[in-house]
């Protein structure tokens, strides 16, 4: 082993990661701040709830609320309902008697870690600098503004209804000649259509707006479960990330940190990211098939089996063969005593999905004596099923242009989403120009669009309701379409049709306001109650409280400026501290010698040929996205232990050529794992993961823990083992030089 002297000035000529190259093994501080990273990263994959004893609990509330009325005073009785004022002075005993829990999350998590190893001195301010600000071109603070910025784009976007818009639009017009498009049809289509946008734009925007966008579409269609959709949208997104060096921020780390031209970059991801999408989707299409027996298990269809027999040989007999049948389409019929149906009836055991069964399996009441009205049924109530992808795509009896709220503002935001999108991928080429600078600009010039169409729909609403009796003479509201009498009574009800599906379609919106605002949940007027009340209404006397003045003021702009403050209300703003604090524990890695060992091993191990190096790297950056502050925390990990002094050590030995090889595969490898990490099995392997897992919540949609683990070990085997095999191809029979 060389003198670590000498490679820490070999190492600083070179312009290598500045990380402590003289230490080659932990101290106690090392390995305290290996442990806190460790359970850190449990507790981002598993949140935990920490149950409160109720007496703690209630002192906890009580005590919260004298706090509160010290603060901000008693409440203004003129605007509060004697019910809200009791509540609020703690005479509600019901929320004393409520849980409590303390929540550790992927939020809080990293935060506390953070301040312990600030408070046991394992970090300093330096490595807190570093986390935030960055080095060696890694600059946490320009990631995050972009994603920031790019997610109040799509937000704002979806606030004007264009995405229910699409989702209608795609379900009248997949079909040719007005018949209705096939399923598998569109979903192919899909599929590669979000893949290509990922490479143009993305991960981030697509799963921003394409989540959004595939809530209504399943909704509208009736796709239910929507499993295969919404994953499909999910893998494409993050696959086709690994293509350009602007469709990732992992990418600009590897293309910056080896010196890599983005075009060359380009070159030898672009067939491995296409042949992994290929693997993938059709893991997908057999994980994802039909299934007409609604997916029963193993154990349901052991016990059935004797069942099934039986239920031949009843069905045979055309009389109770015609009422099972019957009875499976929902009809109920009153049990005779007949020998037949009383052996049917009393093999049947009760049930929590079957209440109706008869519960004398023993045979001491005989079906005779039972008058049910319970239904003929067998052991098993048979599932219904399963369809993933249907057949047909219904086409809604609905008028697309009903659900776009805002069409100048959907306009206003495709041109803005447009232009910064397209300025992304021109400067990542040329150079030069920090992705924030490009971003946040294009979200500022949609934030102020907002405000001001919000401000003149208001302010255009207190002047119509200033004029009760001009504005009571037949006016109708803007979003409802007026029926014209009774000869356009037929074209009426269509259009009121129209309204009213594309009015429920809306009720998926991702999230609302407080009723306590205005009640709208898009860019809809506000309502003519909550309009007349603020302009007929006498002003009531205000507390003087500085707090209940604030909260007064907030409530106000709320109804002003409804759009902006649902679209800052779904900003995931709560991502921010997980991500900064997930760099600084990233930096009290390297801080404590932990690169220096983890890029010692590594070396060992890719001494081995670049074959080996290829599929080593890419699955352990598969399991870093997992464990090590997501995808980009495994990137700056391997990054930088690959380009350590160290690594070149271990591989020393080796030729030239085969030198070249191993480090060449070890950072395209180190960049495909670090995209296909995203579906490694935790929401939090990569930011995207994050958004897709919000949007969908906000959508009614729920995802488990364990069925995204489920779906990711159907697609990462395939989509890794294919991609690598390419890139190892690549690399070893051709050469691409810009």
């Amino acid at each position: 082993m060389e003198d670590p002297i000498l490679i820490s000035k070999r190492a600083e000529s070179a312009g290598q990661v500045t990380v402590d190259s003289t230490r080659t093994s932990l101290n106690g501080f090392g390995v305290f701040a290996i442990i806190v990273f460790a359970v850190v990263s449990l507790i981002v994959i598993h949140p935990i709830r920490i149950p409160i004893p109720a007496p703690i609990a209630s002192f906890l509330r009580q005590n919260g609320r004298k706090i509160w009325l010290a603060l901000a005073g008693p409440p203004d009785a003129d605007e509060q309902e004697k019910d809200a004022v009791e509540r609020e002075l703690g005479q509600d005993e019901r929320n004393d008697r409520r849980p409590m829990h303390l929540t550790i999350d992927h939020v809080s998590a990293p935060v506390i870690g953070v301040i312990v190893l600030l408070a046991t001195t394992t970090i300093g301010g330096e490595q807190v600098r570093q986390g935030i600000v960055g080095e060696d071109g890694i600059e946490p603070y320009d990631v995050l503004a972009l994603f920031i910025s790019l997610a109040y784009i799509a937000i704002s976007l979806d606030a004007t209804g264009l995405l229910r818009f699409l989702a209608f639009l795609i379900c009248l017009k997949a079909g040719r000649k007005g018949k209705e498009a096939k399923g598998k049809t569109l979903y192919l289509l899909l599929y590669f259509f979000f893949w290509g946008a990922g490479v143009l734009v993305g991960n981030d925007p697509v799963i921003l707006s394409g989540t959004a966008f595939l809530v209504y579409f399943t909704r509208v269609a009736g796709i239910s479960p929507p499993d295969a959709w919404i994953w499909a949208e999910f893998v494409a997104a993050n696959i086709s990330s690994a293509v350009l060096v602007s469709s990732n921020p992992t990418n600009l780390v590897i293309a910056t940190g080896f010196d890599v031209n983005f075009i060359t970059y380009t070159a030898y991801m672009v067939l491995p990211a296409f042949g992994s999408a290929v693997g993938g989707l059709c893991a997908m299409m057999i994980y994802f098939r039909n299934r007409e027996d609604g997916g029963k298990s193993k154990d349901e269809d052991e016990a059935g089996g004797e069942k099934s027999t039986i239920r031949k040989i009843a069905e045979s007999v055309p009389v109770i063969g015609s009422r099972i049948r019957n009875q499976a389409e929902g009809a109920q019929i009153r049990q005779r005593s007949s020998a037949p149906l009383e052996t049917i009836g009393n093999g049947a055991a009760a049930t929590p999905d079957r209440p109706y069964a008869n519960n004398t399996a023993n045979g001491t009441t005989p079906a005779s004596e039972t008058n049910s009205i319970a239904p003929i049924a067998p052991k098993k109530k048979r599932k219904q099923p399963l369809i993933y992808i249907p057949e047909t795509i219904i086409r809604p009896d609905v008028d697309p242009r009903a659900a776009l709220v805002d069409k100048t503002g959907a306009i206003f935001g495709s041109i803005v989403m447009a232009a910064t999108l397209a300025t992304l991928v021109g400067t990542s080429v040329i150079g030069g120009v920090k992705v924030f600078e490009v971003a946040v600009p294009g979200a500022v010039l949609c934030f102020v669009r907002d405000g001001v169409a919000d401000w003149l729909r208001w302010r255009k609403s207190r002047l119509e309701k200033s004029k009760p009796e001009e504005a009571g003479e037949g006016s109708v509201d803007s979003g409802v379409a007026p029926q014209a009498g009774n000869e356009d009574n037929a074209n009426g009800t269509v259009d009121v049709k129209s309204k009213q599906a594309a009015k429920e379609v809306e009720e998926i919106e991702l999230k609302t306001l407080p009723a306590a605002a205005d009640g709208s949940a898009s860019r809809a007027e506000p309502s003519s109650s909550s309009s007349t009340a603020t302009a007929t209404a006498p002003a009531p006397a205000r507390s003087r409280n500085l707090l209940r003045r604030l909260i007064h003021f907030h409530h106000r702009l709320t109804v002003i400026f409804p759009t902006v403050t649902i679209v800052l209300s779904r900003l995931p703003f709560p991502l921010l501290p997980f991500a900064f604090s997930m760099f600084i524990l990233v930096q009290a890695l390297a801080h404590v010698g932990f690169i220096n060992i983890l890029s010692s091993g590594l070396g060992r191990v890719c001494s081995s040929g670049y074959v080996p190096t290829a599929f080593f790297i890419s699955f352990l950056g598969i399991v870093l996205c997992n464990i090590g502050g997501t995808n980009i925390g495994a990137t700056i990990l391997l990054t930088k232990s690959v380009r350590s002094p160290y690594f070149a050590a271990r591989i020393a030995h080796l030729s030239t050529n085969d030198q070249q090889l191993i480090e060449k595969v070890a950072q395209y490898s180190i960049a495909f794992g670090s995209n296909v990490g995203a579906l490694g099995g935790t929401f939090a392997a990569s930011l995207a993961g994050l958004l897709w897992l919000g949007g969908l919540k906000q959508g009614g949609i729920r995802v488990r823990a364990g069925q995204f683990l489920r779906w990711c070990a159907v697609v990462v085997g395939p989509s890794t083992v294919i991609g690598i095999a390419i890139i190892v191809a690549e690399v070893r029979y051709f050469h691409v030089s810009a």
